[in-house]
C-alpha cells in the first residue's frame, strides 16, 4: 500500500500530527521570545524578569541588607509579572480554553508592553513622574512575560511554561526516572525539550543583539509576538466557524475540550 493511499485513509491522524507540529512551533517561538527578553533584561538591569524564584530570593536578601540589590527594581519585576498574569486572566475571562482571538489579544498586548519598555529607555521618566527608567523598564518587561506565561499556562492537561524552566526540567527528570516503568511520553518530552532549547537559543541571540542595540533589542521579540498575533487573525478570518479552536485545544485528542 502506498504512503499516499495510507494518508488518505487517515485524515484525522494527519490533522492531529499537523496540529501537534503547530503547537510545538508556537510554544518554541514563545520560549525563544522569553529567553531573548530575559537576556536583554540581564544586560540592561542586571536581573532577569522571568525568573521570580531568584527575584523573590534577592528581594528577601535585600530586606535583610538593603545594600545588596536595588529593591525597587526587584519589586517592580514581581509586581509586573503578577500583573501581567492577572491581565491574561482578565482577557481570557471565564473561558476554560483560550481561543485564537484570546491568543492574538494577549500577544498583541505583550508586544505593546515590550515596545513601551523600549520607549521608556529613551524617556527621562524621573523628571516627568519621579520614577527611574530602570524601574519602568523592569515593570513593563516583566508584565509582558507574565502575560505570556499566563496564556500558555492555561493549556488544559499540559500547561506549558515558556518563561521559566524549573518545572520543565523537573518534569523531564521525573519522566526519565520513570521511563523503565511507564515509558516516555514522546510528545510531552518533545514539547518540554524544545521549549527549553529554544529558551536557551533566545537567550543566546538576545545577548548578541542586546550587546549592540541595548534596549532597542526588545523590538525583535515584540515583532515576533505581533507576527504570531497577525497570523491568528488572518487564520481566524479564513475559517467559517465563529469560535476557533486554540493550540491548547489541539494539543492531542486527550487534551481537547470534552463534548457532550
Amino acid at each position: 500500500m502506498s504512503l499516499k493511499n495510507d494518508s488518505a485513509r487517515h485524515p484525522a491522524h494527519d490533522d492531529d500530527l499537523s496540529s501537534r507540529r503547530a503547537v510545538l512551533l508556537y510554544s518554541a517561538s514563545l520560549a525563544f521570545v522569553a529567553g531573548f527578553v530575559n537576556a536583554v533584561a540581564l544586560l540592561i538591569l542586571a536581573v532577569p524578569v522571568g525568573n521570580l524564584t531568584g527575584i523573590t530570593t534577592q528581594l528577601g536578601m535585600n530586606t535583610a541588607n538593603p545594600w545588596l540589590y536595588e529593591g525597587h527594581v526587584l519589586a517592580a519585576i514581581l509586581l509586573g509579572f503578577g500583573g501581567g498574569a492577572a491581565a491574561a486572566g482578565v482577557i481570557m475571562g471565564g473561558y476554560r480554553h483560550p481561543t485564537r482571538a484570546h491568543h492574538a489579544t494577549v500577544l498583541t498586548l505583550e508586544a505593546v508592553l515590550l515596545l513601551a519598555a523600549v520607549v521608556a529607555a529613551e524617556t527621562p521618566l524621573k523628571g516627568l513622574i519621579g520614577v527611574e527608567q530602570s524601574v519602568v523598564q523592569a515593570l513593563l518587561a516583566a508584565a509582558a512575560l507574565g502575560l505570556q506565561n499566563g496564556l500558555t499556562s492555561s493549556f488544559r492537561g499540559m500547561p506549558i511554561r515558556t518563561t521559566h524552566f524549573t518545572g520543565t526540567v523537573t518534569d523531564l527528570g521525573l519522566m526519565l526516572g520513570r521511563s523503565r516503568q511507564d515509558g516516555i511520553d514522546k510528545w510531552k518530552a518533545a514539547i518540554l525539550t524544545t521549549t527549553l532549547l529554544l529558551f536557551l537559543g533566545g537567550a543566546t541571540v538576545g545577548l548578541l543583539v542586546g550587546s549592540g542595540l541595548d534596549g532597542y533589542a526588545l523590538l525583535v521579540p515584540a515583532a515576533i509576538c505581533l507576527s504570531i498575533a497577525a497570523a491568528y487573525v488572518v487564520r481566524s478570518r479564513n475559517l467559517s466557524s465563529v469560535e476557533v479552536a486554540s493550540p491548547a485545544e489541539q494539543l492531542a485528542p486527550e487534551l481537547a475540550p470534552a463534548t457532550a
